[in-house]
């Protein structure tokens, strides 16, 4: 039996299931992508945070932006808002002091202990 049409119809059967597919993989290879460009963002901005002077407006800066000290017109990562970012620093000052970065919506925390010893002159550590 011959049938006029029948490979035009399998190839576009398998060529839909394989788009869908393709699709699907560039989806989800983004999401991590943002994903582990966040945490990374997050555990930077953290220890950023624990070697200088504590700025909690710079350290939200290092998430939002990636440098601590954007241009004014830069738009923060993948619309990130400011208020999605909460910076803590618990124990301070003390020998328990932490520096605290999160994205909680994104289920997302660096917690990194302040190190002794770090003098900060105009924002740059140095060991006396």
């Amino acid at each position: 039996m011959n049938c006029k049409g029948q490979a035009l119809v399998e190839t576009s059967l398998i060529l839909a299931a394989f788009m869908g597919l393709l699709l699907g993989i560039v989806g989800i290879g983004q999401a991590l992508f943002v994903r582990q460009t966040f945490s990374e963002r997050v555990h930077q901005a953290a220890r950023w945070g624990a070697v200088n002077k504590y700025q909690p407006q710079s350290i939200r800066d290092l998430v939002l932006y990636g440098t601590w000290h954007p241009d004014p017109s830069a738009t923060p990562f993948m619309g990130l808002a400011a208020s999605e970012v909460v910076v803590a620093a618990t124990g301070c000052p003390g020998t328990r002091c932490l520096v605290t970065v999160a994205i909680p919506r994104q289920g997302i925390q660096s917690v990194e202990p302040v190190e002794s010893g770090v003098a900060v002159t105009d924002g740059v550590p140095s060991r006396p």
